[in-house]
């Protein structure tokens, strides 16, 4: 039998889709998940320690309107030419 892990509060971030760690969530929400169940989320910058607020800083959304342009190889990129 495996102890029970304690539920932990955090708050859903801006950056935060309509589902977090399975559930429906908005944006201010406070949800409750063990360390486990928040890991990837945490990671992912979509909640935050409620108990200590400053302990992830929000996650600016992305610009999906611009799309950054890639260099052209010129050849130079460092890499060794390839050995056929």
């Amino acid at each position: 039998m495996t102890p029970d892990l304690p539920k932990l509060p955090f708050i859903v971030t801006d950056a935060a889709g309509p589902k977090v760690a399975g559930g429906a969530v908005k944006p201010g929400d406070t949800i409750h998940l063990t360390e486990f169940e928040a890991r990837s989320e945490l990671l992912a910058g979509v909640i935050r320690s409620a108990a200590d607020p400053e302990a992830v800083a929000e996650v600016p959304a992305v610009d999906t309107a611009t799309t950054a342009e890639t260099p052209a190889d010129d050849g130079a990129s460092g890499k060794p030419a390839r050995r056929r």
